[in-house]
């Protein structure tokens, strides 16, 4: 009995380790590469990606050279790397009206969610916030403490119908962002 209870144990640990540890390293290391592929390699037929550290992907490329293979198609995606060691991050982006839904998430490089928020939580037609790993810093825009220097922000925007795109682009493409 006391060998069986130390191999589920020792299988414990050990599945727990790949899933808190390594898992998430695995996934942000394949996002890393992803990311890196769409800033330099430029296709025609997925337009403009990458511009000024944001990337605007495109429902018709997202699959061929994502990590997440199967998102969802109903939305369009935006991403923003970041690492701290350059500063912290001011980001500002357009805020869509309520018949939309639109969210932000920002995660740590362990894949955990350290800020999030919807539409439905903002009065105005634009959402600025800052990312940093100081917990001291006071501003008057509301800021994500992370708790890892790397990471990215996900945006997600509904599209109800794919005519829609064009607009849809050109409307969360007034995105910026930069280091403080």
């Amino acid at each position: 009995m006391k060998i069986l209870i130390t191999k589920f144990l020792i299988s414990f640990i050990i599945s727990q380790s790949f899933f808190l540890w390594i898992g998430p390293r695995l996934v942000m290391s394949k996002l890393d590469k992803d990311l890196e592929e769409s800033r330099i390699n430029f296709r025609e037929e997925c337009g403009q990606r990458w511009v000024d550290g944001v990337i605007y992907s495109d429902p018709i490329c997202i699959g061929d050279a994502a990590s997440s293979r199967k998102p969802n198609p109903d939305f369009i995606y935006t991403i923003i790397p970041y690492d701290l060691r350059k500063g912290d991050l001011y980001v500002s982006m357009p805020v869509p009206s309520n018949d939309r839904y639109w969210s932000i998430h920002a995660h740590n490089r362990n894949t955990d969610v350290f800020y999030k928020i919807t539409n439905t939580e903002i009065d105005n037609d634009t959402f600025e916030f800052i990312i940093s790993k100081n917990e001291g810093l006071k501003d008057n825009l509301p800021i994500a403490y992370a708790s890892s220097n790397k990471g990215i922000i996900l945006v997600r925007l509904t599209m109800k119908h794919f005519k829609e795109y064009d607009e849809l682009d050109k409307f969360r493409r007034s995105t910026t962002r930069r280091y403080l």
